[in-house]
């Protein structure tokens, strides 16, 4: 191995893998206002300040991306209802009709 080839492999970086819960703990936190900087909520975790900026912007998105699927599903659900109501109105007066035929 030369020593061009040796050198590149050790400036390889490392990446250090976090926990999902670790992660989302101290996205909680910092939320929560418990810091007031992102570059205090880091240090105190032992992160880098840019590692928790992503992570920040992924639950971000993440949220809009939950809170439309949401809003989605709500208005579907608003449709739904809406139609069940109308249905339940007209059996009630077709048993109320037929009730009274049948006397």
């Amino acid at each position: 191995m030369s020593n061009l080839e040796s050198s590149n492999s050790l400036n390889r970086v490392v990446r250090k893998r976090y926990a999902l819960e670790f992660i989302q703990q101290v996205i909680g936190v910092y939320n929560s206002g418990v810091y007031a900087t992102i570059e205090e909520c880091a240090i105190a975790y032992g992160v880098h300040k840019k590692t928790l900026s992503g992570w920040l912007d992924r639950y971000r998105k993440n949220s809009v991306s939950d809170s439309l699927q949401q809003q989605t599903e709500i208005s579907r659900l608003k449709k739904e209802l809406s139609q069940a109501k109308m249905e339940l109105e007209i059996l009630k007066k077709a048993s109320i009709y037929f009730a009274s035929q049948a006397r």
